[in-house]
């Protein structure tokens, strides 16, 4: 019998390659093992009824009780080289690979797979299809986590609960994201805009260390520290707008007398109680987090298996005044990515704008009379001034509310819309938040010159696109939201696309833009699913992905090879989301999630899943339709996707208007 030019030599249960002969040495125990075998084979690859055929028609052969009769033998054998052979059929495209005639049926094989391990004497059984999953080049085992928010606090907690080792890393002092709540405000702002992807400043030679002193390079040690760990936009006053029971995380809830509008504070202490019970806060002694450390660069290791992430940890010196900072490399099998979609403050690009920055304020020269709305904190500073907000989103409404009280005059320049029943729920929520004494003006059209930056901005004077013009402003704040800023992942892009030597650059915006691109709706990057990132809102669907991002890497769950991950992001499947609960999206990647993880488990071992309590929904709703919009919500936000298969989703993704407010200014 020839296969593949090749002849099988066949003895005492083993099969090897032989350039001559067959040689049949086979005793009746080698015929048995073959024969379990072969049932198991047959059941995997063909159809339940051909099978069943083949397997009936041997029986009848062997209830004949013709002990070691050339024809049981022979049976066996050619129906085992057989099994052996189609396994490692690798079929293109739907196709006839045999036509054998048993009982009167015929064998058709179909199904474009490819099996591995063939089980031979001795060899374990391995029944997984690889073809068709993706297949990791080695083991993984220990796991970076990038930011410590909501996300990266959950999904360093799950992946050491899967017996990974694990590095926490996050720039701020202290665990929390955006929830870490201090009186500093971060360092000026750009203008314009500062290029979303812009490395930062690495020692040549490694591990470094350096020494600052106040006034080195003209730049103070506050600036410095804040420039590290970039305070947070949260102010003293700030209240969620969104319920206990969609922001809560698990282990941790809320006193049962808790507000209904729950404060940034409140948040804050929520989250850090969540680190302190997985031993992540930074009081606690633990070789897992690194506070204070910001990711310089990610990178692929140079074997190809794993990735080297560049650190840089700083440290306050209390003797002498001095920070040390300190740079170092670790290396992983793979890395997580959390940090968050508020990394860069947007500022919009709009004529005159530059000249009115670089004014500071007459009452308090340490601060200017144009800025970012990221750095606001209380509302004293506004007692008696007359105030422009840019931009009407969520921030720019709830300040204006903080500071109405003691404003003199408060206007909010927004961008036409044509009509109201088109604006996303949140910015129509946003335009009703607004104080009473609020006066709503037009875009601007520009800011004429001013004829000094030494008496603040009140004589000049802003025009609109209206033609109408506004003067006595004593101050600007920009509400024109965030933009994705990570410049660690600029070598990512650069060694996966080869940047460098490509004629056309890759998509400067995957990793940068409003969504991340090339990343398949389980969070993992498709070109390397070693790389995985938060992409849902980690308060209500993060468990979910936090867990299938642990069971993949561990190996109990599987993701498709990298046609299917491709024709998956392709698909209708929604990837992000990170908007309002209760829509279509949230039930749609919910549904997903628990789908994909439960038959994972079933299939490989693990906990199942269950979908977002039904006790909640009720609660939620009343929530959504008092405080967002009325009649907002209903049971059937979710419902309406029991009956809709997924390829009948529509791919259209609601995102977090507080994240990406009036960006296009």
């Amino acid at each position: 019998m020839l296969w593949d030019n090749d002849l099988i030599l066949i003895q005492f249960g083993t099969v090897k390659p032989h350039s001559k002969s067959i040689l049949l040495d086979i005793t009746w125990a080698d015929s048995l093992y073959f024969w379990s075998i072969l049932t198991y084979r047959l059941k995997y690859r063909f159809p339940r009824s051909v099978a069943s055929g083949i397997i009936n028609t041997i029986s009848r052969l062997i209830s004949l009780s013709l002990p070691r009769t050339s024809v049981v033998l022979s049976v066996l054998t050619v129906l085992f080289l057989v099994t052996v052979h189609v396994a490692s059929v690798t079929v293109e495209e739907p196709q006839t690979v045999l036509n054998i005639p048993i009982a009167g049926q015929t064998i058709t094989v179909e199904e474009p797979q490819t099996v591995l391990d063939i089980p031979i004497a001795g060899q374990t059984i391995n029944d997984e299809p690889s073809g068709k999953w993706y297949k990791f080049n080695s083991t993984i085992k220990r796991v970076a986590v990038i930011g410590a928010g909501p996300a990266g606090l959950q999904a360093a907690a799950t992946f050491m609960k899967h017996n990974f080792t694990v590095r926490l890393f996050d720039r701020a002092p202290g665990p929390g994201g955006n929830w870490l709540y201090s009186d500093e405000i971060p360092v000026r702002e750009s203008y314009p805009d500062a290029p979303a992807v812009e490395e930062h400043w690495i020692p040549e030679a490694l591990p470094a260390s350096e020494y600052y002193n106040e006034g080195d390079d003209d730049l103070t040690l506050d600036s410095r520290w804040r420039e590290h760990w970039q305070p947070r936009s949260i102010w003293d006053s700030l209240h969620t707008n969104s319920p206990a029971v969609i922001t809560e995380l698990p282990d941790v809830p809320y006193p049962p007398d808790h507000s209904w509008v729950i404060s940034a504070h409140t948040i804050g202490a929520h989250v850090r109680a969540y680190a302190s019970i997985h031993n992540l806060n930074a009081n606690d002694n633990s070789s897992v987090h690194s506070y204070s450390t910001r990711v310089e660069k990610l990178s692929k290791r140079l074997d190809g298996n794993g990735w080297t992430l560049t650190l840089k940890h700083l440290k306050k010196l209390e003797e002498p005044d001095r920070l040390k900072a300190t740079w170092w490399t670790e290396d992983f099998d793979a890395v997580f990515v959390a940090p968050g979609p508020y990394t860069s403050p947007h500022v919009p690009e709009i004529d005159g704008l530059l000249q009115w920055s670089n004014v500071r304020a007459v009452d308090d020269p340490s601060r200017f009379s144009v800025y970012h709305s990221r750095v606001y904190r209380r509302p004293e500073r506004y007692t008696g001034k007359t105030v422009l907000v840019i931009g009407v989103g969520t921030s720019g409404s709830e300040i204006a509310r903080d500071i109405a009280p003691v404003a003199k005059k408060i206007y909010a320049s927004h961008k036409e819309y044509a009509d109201w029943d088109t604006l996303h729920p949140f910015q129509r929520r946003s335009f009703r938040r607004f104080p009473d004494e609020t006066e709503f003006i037009p875009k601007i059209s520009h800011f004429e010159s001013l004829s000094s930056l030494d008496n603040g901005i009140k004589d000049g004077k802003i025009v609109l696109v209206n033609g109408t013009v506004l003067e006595n402003i004593d101050e600007v704040i920009l509400a024109t939201g965030y933009k994705r800023s990570n410049p660690f992942h600029l070598s990512v892009l650069n060694q996966t696309f080869g940047a460098e030597s490509l004629e056309a650059p890759p998509p400067s915006d995957v990793f940068t833009g409003p969504a991340l691109k090339y990343v398949h709706w389980t969070g993992h990057f498709i070109p390397d699913p070693t790389l995985a990132f938060s992409t849902i809102r980690p308060w209500t669907a993060g468990q979910y992905q936090y867990y299938g991002q642990a069971k993949v890497w561990e190996g109990t769950a599987h993701l498709p090879n990298e046609a299917g991950l491709w024709a998956q992001y392709n698909s209708t499947r929604y990837t992000f989301f990170r908007g309002l609960f209760g829509t279509a999206p949230s039930e749609a990647i919910v549904r997903q999630y628990v789908t994909w993880l439960n038959n994972e488990s079933l299939e490989n071992g693990g906990r199942l899943v269950s979908p977002w309590p039904v006790q909640n929904r009720e609660v939620f709703a009343y929530y959504a339709n008092q405080e967002w919009e009325k009649d907002y919500l209903s049971k059937e936000n979710f419902t309406k996707f029991e009956n809709i298969p997924d390829r009948q989703w529509t791919q259209k993704d609601i995102w977090d208007i507080s994240v990406f407010e009036d960006d296009s200014w």
